[in-house]
């Protein structure tokens, strides 16, 4: 939690508050959230206008075998053109990964390609200093579909 909590990614909030909830960038554009908790309770209480996804193969819906979606969604009346969460993981687990590559590298920009079951990933961390600014899921292609 540290590596997160500590990077003040702007004056009023840190690296966990962008990646985890979500923030809006000059109240022009959302930056980080990242984060499908996050997105279903603001979708629950209205607060998120959902427009469409990219997942596994050809189909009309996600199903629970979807696991990271690339989603296009607004928020504070603000469109996020795109952007990706791992859906239905825990926030631990979350941390845990983004953690595991922030303290795998000292580059300001750590990407790593990912094969998982039938997803082509790419992790994405972004150092600030001594802290995570931001960290998430890339979806690539989904059965050996590009997207």
């Amino acid at each position: 939690f540290h590596i997160f909590l500590c990077f003040q990614y702007s004056e009023d909030s840190c690296g966990f508050e962008h990646v985890f909830v979500g923030e809006s960038k000059y109240g022009k554009e959302i930056t980080g959230f990242h984060n499908w908790v996050q997105f279903y309770l603001q979708e629950k209480h209205g607060n998120v206008d959902y427009k469409g996804y990219k997942a596994q193969g050809n189909r009309n819906t996600p199903d629970e075998d979807d696991h990271v979606l690339n989603l296009q969604f607004s928020w504070k009346g603000l469109v996020k053109p795109v952007g990706s969460s791992f859906i239905g993981v825990s926030p631990e687990f979350e941390v845990a990964l983004f953690t595991i590559l922030f303290l795998a590298s000292t580059e300001k920009v750590t990407t790593v390609v990912v094969k998982v079951d039938e997803y082509l990933l790419e992790m994405v961390v972004y150092r600030q200093g001594r802290s995570i600014g931001t960290s998430y899921p890339k979806l690539l292609s989904s059965n050996n579909r590009d997207l």
